[in-house]
């Protein structure tokens, strides 16, 4: 028996070994994982190992696969292999967050006990097969953030069994899923469509449908209509979205009913309406984000009776009156926003003693008054205020320091007064200090440089002055500082020794910035992208190492007293795009340092002492300029040509200077002021939730000076005016249609106005004047339907003044002054004769008025000059005077003696 019983147990074991060898889901799975590219992974996926010890892989009590769970596994390639009869166990797949592409397989229907399938965040695109309605087990069904694009909703049938469905983010259009309404489901309770392309109106028959829904999003579609006001009998509803659709038609009171709503969310819908006073029953809300939602309404107070609220969002809509001060009664408030409204009065005090547990407040962009500020020390969990742009008084509290988590603080745009508190240092954890815009005075405090996690700093256009502090060198995490628009004086600080040390250990990795001597303190601020020093009393020399901040997006040194050359560096890698030093005293020649700033976009060196020419390597090394400007210096010598290899050149100002000779015609080479449209081109410094820069920029624009700044268009032309070109005006100017500006005023140029000038049909603001421009004003000026600014006055012209819509609203006549040769309204009428002349005759006319006027003034000038001949002699020449007087007295006498002789 014993031998029997050892070769049964052989058998026995060559039978599994056998079967393990033949395991058709073994082979399944190593076979779907060939196919994958870099599957690190599933290095344990070996039929040397038992299918159930595989990574992600779990089993029955049979040894059956059951459930293949690998979410974030780092899988690429496609998953069609995967998917196989011998599957007949298995019953969830989770292979979300991976890399996995193509299309879904229909397939997949095949596993008949699949109860849970997650594919979400993949690369997966084309269709949902409809063969997925097979799944009739199926409860959790997961295709969201993909590119499916189909859904092909006339094939499906409902999933009697399904509990939630997302297929958000993904590129699916249609109206509302006809599948999910087909059939009652009251197993439904998480439906998800949300980031689709989902359009018409919202189902009223919803709730009937899946009377047991708990969430529903179907936010950021294209939905539009009113908000269905059945959706009040979804009684289970805990979260409804329907942000970002087209949906209009007001809130609907009745969503107050839904007694167990946590999340309502109706933002950035043109929904308008006021806010209804029955959201105050919703007593379990804890979000409600009513932001841009054009709602028209005063606060209502019932909406303090939220007391389980944490998160209230009201921004970006018309909403009017005060801040109710129940609210103050939500003591669960964490986040609170009602920016962008036109809510006046004070913030109520009963805000700052209850609200403790406030971290986020902001209400920028109102209209609130008083000196509330001076309470905000009691939030002491406050980790971001914004009350920019209101009409606060008052001054920023000196126990400021007292909110330790504050890391966003911005006051900017009220009418605070006083100085800057000297405790602000000890605020540790503030990263961002805004307090433009205000009339603060006093000093900038030196315990400045102990707030070292400040990223920002803007105290612009206040009354702050003094020398800026050394301390500003410790900041070294400072991205952005602008102190412009202040009475700060003296010269930029040097480090002393005792900072220098600081800095250089926090700058470790910049070999070139220290080399022991003594440098600018901003110099080891070596994160700074924006530095802005404009419009201050700083003086002294260029800092030099300024070029050694690889990380400058901008640098404005405008209208301070700056002096001496710009110089020059060795440093060639530098990622300046903005450079503004107007308004100084720069001397020198074109600065050669710009040849090696590759990503130029905007140089401004108006308003110095700079001479020379302006080299011919500018139109090599400086490709991306868009705006130049280098008015009222000091340059000579022709314009060169090279100028025209800026082809995204927009601005080009080189008035008030000394150039001669003709203008380029090469300058048609500027393709961008072809395009009808052209974006301001300041370099912007955009970090979400904390700082916007967009630069600005003064030029003479319509005769007078216009300071361009923000996101508006910028405008496109040529200013030549004020110096000593000759020549015609190019015609193939003309062809820059773009061009909203030309200023070619205060020259010698001749030769006649283009005729297809006309084309220029978005110019705004034209000065020819102070030329010897001859000949008539093209017809083609009635083309100008854009023009507001024109000065032809102080040239040769000659013949009708152009008639049109727009021209006739420009009823200056000094605009046309001093050309003696022009008629027309606002000037003199034109006779029959001179409205029909032609060019040539019109310059004859012209001339033979001119031989007129010359007569006239030589017989005037002839009888001045005799008078004063024969006058003058009897003044000075006593002879000839006594002599002149005896002549008279004698036909005195002889007239008398006649007389009396009759």
């Amino acid at each position: 028996m014993a031998p029997l019983k050892k070769l049964f147990r052989i058998s026995l074991l060559l039978l599994v070994c056998a079967a393990k060898a033949t395991n058709p889901e073994a082979e399944a799975l190593v076979r779907w994982k060939s196919t994958l590219v870099g599957a690190n992974s599933l290095s344990s996926w070996s039929t040397e190992n038992s299918t159930c010890s595989w990574f992600g892989v779990s089993c029955d009590a049979a040894g059956h696969v059951t459930e293949l769970s690998l979410p974030s596994a780092g899988l690429n390639d496609t998953h069609d292999y995967l998917y196989s009869a011998a599957f007949l166990n298995l019953t969830k797949i989770k292979l979300n967050n991976n890399n996995l592409v193509g299309a879904i397989p229909a397939n997949i229907s095949k596993l008949l006990m699949l109860t849970y399938l997650d594919l979400s965040s993949n690369n997966l695109a084309g269709a949902i097969p409809y063969q997925l309605r097979n799944l009739q087990m199926i409860v959790k069904f997961n295709l969201g953030n993909n590119h499916l694009a189909n859904l092909e909703n006339n094939k499906f049938s409902p999933m009697s069994s399904l509990k939630m469905l997302s297929l958000a983010n993904n590129d699916l259009s249609g109206t509302f899923p006809q599948f999910i309404l087909n059939c009652t489901n009251l197993n439904m309770r998480s439906l998800d469509l949300s980031g689709n392309a989902f359009s018409g109106p919202l189902p009223d028959l919803l709730p009937e449908m899946v009377p047991r829904l708990r969430y529903l999003n179907l936010s950021i579609n294209g939905f539009y209509g009113s908000i269905p006001r059945s959706f009040s009998r979804l009684q289970n509803l805990e979260a409804l979205y329907l942000g970002r659709n087209n949906l209009t038609g007001g809130i609907p009171p009745e969503l107050g009913m839904i007694s167990g709503l946590r999340n309502l969310s109706l933002s950035r819908n043109p929904l308008g309406g006021s806010i209804p006073t029955s959201l105050g029953q919703l007593q379990l809300v804890q979000v409600l984000q009513l932001r841009n939602t054009s709602l028209v309404s005063t606060l209502p107070p019932e909406l303090g009776n939220l007391t389980s609220l944490k998160r209230l969002e009201l921004q970006q809509n018309q909403l009017h009156g005060s801040l109710p001060p129940c609210f103050a009664r939500i003591k669960t408030l964490v986040f609170f926003t009602l920016a962008g409204n036109n809510i006046n009065g004070t913030i109520p005090t009963e805000m700052f003693t209850n609200g403790t547990k406030l971290e986020y407040f902001d209400v920028s962009r109102n209209l609130f008054t008083g000196s509330s500020l001076s309470r905000i020390s009691k939030w002491k969990d406050l980790e971001v205020l914004d009350v920019s742009r209101n009409l606060l008084t008052g001054s920023i509290p000196s126990d400021i320091s007292k909110c330790k988590e504050l890391i966003y603080f911005d006051v900017s745009d009220n009418l605070l007064t006083g100085s800057i508190p000297v405790g602000i240092g000890k605020m540790r954890n503030l990263q961002a200090l805004f307090l433009s815009k205000n009339h603060l005075t006093g000093n900038m405090p030196s315990d400045i440089g102990n707030a070292t996690s400040l990223q920002f700093l803007d105290v612009n256009s206040n009354h702050l002055k003094g020398e800026l502090p050394k301390t500003i060198s410790l900041l070294v995490n400072l991205v952005a500082l602008t102190l412009s628009g202040n009475k700060f004086m003296g010269t930029i600080p040097n480090h002393d020794s005792k900072q220098l040390s600081v800095v250089k250990v926090a700058n470790n990795t910049d070999n070139s910035s220290f080399s022991g001597e003594s440098r600018s303190a901003i110099c080891g601020l070596t994160l700074l992208q924006l530095l802005d020093l404009s419009n201050n009393e700083l003086f002294g020399d260029f800092p030099a190492c300024l070029w050694n901040l690889k990380d400058l997006h901008t640098l404005d040194l405008s209208g301070n007293a700056f002096a001496g050359k710009v110089p020059t560096s060795t440093f060639y890698n530098s990622s300046l795009r903005s450079l503004h030093l107007s308004s100084n005293n720069f001397a020198g020649c074109f600065p050669a340092v710009l040849k090696n700033l590759k990503s130029l976009v905007v140089l401004d060196l108006g308003n110095n002492k700079i001479s020379g020419v302006i080299p011919p390597w500018i139109g090599e090394s400086n490709l991306s300029l868009r705006i130049l400007s280098l008015r009222t210096n000091k340059f000579f010598g022709s314009i060169p040509w090279q100028l025209s290899q800026l082809p995204h050149l927009q601005l080009l100002d080189l008035a008030e200077n000394n150039f001669v000779g003709s203008i380029p015609e090469s300058l048609v080479n500027f393709s961008l002021m072809r395009q009808t449209f052209v974006m301001q081109p300041f370099v912007t410094i955009d970090i979400p939730h904390w700082y916007f820069y967009n630069g600005s920029m003064d030029i003479i624009w319509k005769g007078q000076e216009y300071i361009f700044e923000g996101r508006h268009e910028f405008v496109t032309g040529i200013d030549l005016s004020g110096n000593s070109l000759s020549g015609e005006i190019p015609s193939e100017l003309t062809s820059l249609r773009g061009m909203q500006l030309l200023n070619m005023s205060r020259n010698n140029l001749s030769g006649s106005i283009p005729k297809d000038i006309g084309n220029l049909k978005l110019l705004e603001s034209l000065d020819l004047s102070w030329n010897k421009l001859p000949g008539p004003i093209p017809p083609t000026f009635s083309n100008l339907m854009f023009l507001t600014t024109l000065n032809l006055n102080n040239n040769l012209l000659s013949g009708d003044i152009p008639t049109g819509s727009q021209l006739q609203t420009l009823d200056d006549p000094s605009i046309y002054g001093n050309n003696l040769g022009l008629c027309g309204p606002p000037l003199r009428p034109c006779t029959n004769n001179s409205s029909s002349t032609t060019p040539m005759d019109g310059a004859k006319e012209y001339h033979h008025e001119l031989e007129t006027l010359w007569l006239y003034y030589s017989v005037i000038a002839g009888i001045v000059f005799g008078f004063w001949v024969w006058f003058g002699a009897l003044f000075f020449c006593k002879i000839w005077r006594v002599a002149f007087f005896s002549c008279v007295d004698a036909m005195q006498q002889n007239a008398l003696h006649k007389m009396k002789r009759i």
